[in-house]
């Protein structure tokens, strides 16, 4: 017989990075696909037989996610129980927080994380080495964004350090672990604790973790921010064109034979597409979205019931749920646009971050201009638009910028406030 185990899903973040998609919807509930990520971290856990009860750590948002829990997932073959933060206590104090519920050994993930990583390996692997902690890790381009880790040739982490300035190795904490209770005895009660942290670095000293590598072919995203959640998105398109061919078109969809399709590409249910309208690689357009005729879309994520007017032009952009696109519009240069905003007829947005409800009626954005410094002083800019923004815009730009200067947030996160 299988000794049963819990998994515990850290699931009370606040998502600030990913802001405005986390404004209205919790981390966890971000969807890839259509599909929230919550959603395919608990079908993977389905898998494992190991597991009899998955706890939920709750705190942001939390009422969106227990309403998913009772809708969409009341067959779900396992016990799940959830567990609220009383206030934020990052995942440290949320671990702390579930203590009295789990028992011996327990599977961690990070309620943020997007893998098709099998949670039975990394089970074997920690009861192979038999420390306390066992760490999933996987390699990155970009380790400085990541809890960094070095291992010795027999699995054993010597050396972990949290979003260093110079990454010694290219292998990162993947938010997914194998703990012993014992470990939470050295967690205070009721307090914000990091355990990547505070928690990790002090096992790392005793000799305590150990880390397994994810096999080759297994994807891995940390969907903390915009660009990651794009990101997800490319892999399950290039998995889709793996399996079922370039492009997947819903049943009850509908879509006009004069449309330009080019894969991978993924029309949800429900979707309504006008005549001559492109729809270029890497996009998906979720359910029960309108785009209306000759309007173009290329790398950009729709989550669903949006509504693209004539001839509106799309191109790296996120636009959340029942965005109402106006005729003509462009958008570009990895814009991310709130749930439920209104951009009227006209306007162009290059790189902006829109808030939820907002009504987009004149230029208010801080364009992100891509200058090289060493050729431009601040408070100077060129009479044409390297971003090839037309004139009237640029003029007004300009207009703004040499008024009211943004400030560092602003350039950072380019809002439309």
């Amino acid at each position: 017989m299988v000794s049963t185990m819990k998994a515990v899903i850290l699931a009370g973040g606040f998502g600030t990075r990913l802001r405005p998609l986390s404004s209205t919807r919790p981390k966890p509930m971000i969807p890839v696909l259509g599909k929230p990520n919550l959603q395919y971290i608990l079908e993977a856990l389905e898998k494992v037989p190991e597991i009899d009860e998955v706890i939920l750590s709750v705190h942001y948002m939390r009422g969106e996610i227990r309403e998913f829990i009772d809708e969409k997932m009341a067959d779900y073959p396992k016990d799940i129980r959830f567990v609220n933060d009383p206030m934020p206590l990052e995942t440290g104090g949320a671990l702390k927080n579930v203590e009295e519920y789990v028992s011996d050994d327990f599977l961690v993930i990070y309620g943020d994380v997007f893998t098709n990583f099998d949670y039975r390996e990394l089970i074997k692997a920690h009861e192979e080495k038999g420390g306390l902690i066992t760490v999933a890790v996987t390699k990155v381009y970009d380790p400085e964004r990541f809890g960094v880790i070095e291992v010795d040739e027999n699995g054993k982490v010597i050396h972990f350090e949290e979003k260093p300035k110079r990454p010694k190795s290219n292998l990162v904490d993947a938010g997914i672990y194998m703990v012993n209770k014992k470990v939470l005895e050295e967690i205070p009660k009721g307090k914000e604790v990091y355990f990547e942290r505070e928690i990790l670095p002090r096992f790392v000293e005793r000799g305590e973790v150990f880390a397994y590598r994810m096999p080759k072919g297994t994807y891995w995203v940390d969907l903390g921010t915009p660009e990651d959640f794009f990101y997800a998105h490319q892999i399950a398109l290039d998995e889709m064109a793996r399996e079922n061919g370039y492009f997947h078109i819903a049943e009850s969809a509908e879509v006009p034979e004069d449309v330009e399709i080019q894969g991978p590409v993924y029309i949800d249910e429900g979707v309504k597409v006008g005549h001559g309208v492109k729809i270029k690689a890497y996009s998906y357009i979720g359910p029960n979205t309108v785009i209306e005729d000759k309007a173009y879309i290329k790398r950009s994520v729709l989550i669903g019931s949006d509504i693209i007017r004539e001839r509106a032009e799309l191109k790296d952009t996120i636009l959340g749920e029942g965005v109402v696109v106006g005729r003509d519009v462009i958008i570009k240069e990895n814009a991310v646009i709130g749930d439920y905003a209104k951009i009227y007829d006209g306007l162009v947005i290059y790189g902006a971050k829109v808030l939820p409800w907002k009504k987009v009626e004149e230029y208010e954005a801080y364009i992100k201009i891509k200058l090289d410094p060493t050729k431009v002083r601040p408070g100077q800019y060129p009479e044409r638009c390297p971003l090839g923004l037309p004139e009237c815009i640029y003029k007004k730009f300009k207009a703004i910028a040499g008024e009211k200067p943004p400030c560092d947030e602003c350039i950072e996160n380019q809002w439309l406030f």
